[in-house]
């Protein structure tokens, strides 16, 4: 078993991404005590009970101010069974070319989705991507199930519509796991719940230690995911295209 393992996030708008990274990084104690307490400073000052854990990854001003990712963050860990690169990418439709900076290097994605909106159509896209990027693994992260009283059924339905389109993007049935999660409360993120005793399967972090990694095709055709085309429109480069990915 490889012992790094680089994964992304991606989802829908205020599906909770950044909550979750910041989760999986307070849970794993993976913050340092300075950064910590800003965070608490930071919630306190919003008049929040509890510590808004997204703000260990929107880092830059404008995210925090506006409430959303804006940019690609990337955040590293490890816990004593592997060690972790995590991109967590924008979730807006107007930045999906940072969604395939994010992910083009990734081999294993964590879509997330609200347990009270299922997949949407940005899941559908954010899936297609990471398909088309040559991402081998995924996890179904839905996320909010406290807000739908953990419900069994709920979770049924998002998992069993997710496998089906993921199937039709050429993923293999074992290569997609679905997990119930509440990154707020922290459920089944790094410790198992105690509120979904339906669910069997591994939590988030147990799986991401566990999951087999494939090394690097190395011999595969060259690929160049492109994100940006310049075109200068110069006198001197009226017609030059450059590629940037």
């Amino acid at each position: 078993m490889s012992d790094l393992l680089r994964l992304a996030t991606a989802g829908s708008v205020d599906d909770g991404k950044s909550t979750l990274v910041g989760r999986l990084l307070y849970d794993t104690k993976s913050v340092l005590a300075d950064t910590l307490d800003a965070v608490h400073r930071a919630s306190a000052d919003r008049g929040l009970a509890t510590p808004d854990l997204s703000l260990l990854v929107d880092g830059l001003r404008s995210e925090r101010e506006q409430g959303i990712t804006i940019d690609v963050a990337y955040r590293y860990f490890a816990t004593p069974r592997r060690s972790f690169v995590l991109a967590d990418t924008p979730g807006h439709v107007q930045y999906t070319r940072n969604t395939v900076t994010g992910a083009s290097t990734a081999q294993l994605g964590v879509l997330l989705v609200d347990a009270r909106k299922g997949v949407v159509e940005q899941t559908r896209r954010h899936a297609a991507v990471l398909a088309l990027l040559g991402v081998p693994r995924l996890v179904l992260a839905v996320n909010k199930i406290d807000l739908v009283d953990y419900a069994e059924a709920v979770f049924s339905r998002i998992a069993k519509e997710f496998t089906a389109h993921a199937g039709a993007l050429g993923f293999a049935e074992d290569a997609v796991v679905e997990i119930p999660v509440s990154a707020l409360a922290g459920d089944n993120v790094v410790d198992r719940s105690a509120n979904t005793p339906w669910y069997s399967g591994p939590t988030l972090l147990e799986h991401l230690e566990t999951v087999p990694v494939e090394p690097d095709p190395h011999d595969a055709p060259f690929r160049f995911p492109v994100q940006y085309v310049i075109r200068p429109r110069t006198a001197e480069y009226p017609d030059y295209r450059g590629y940037a990915g």
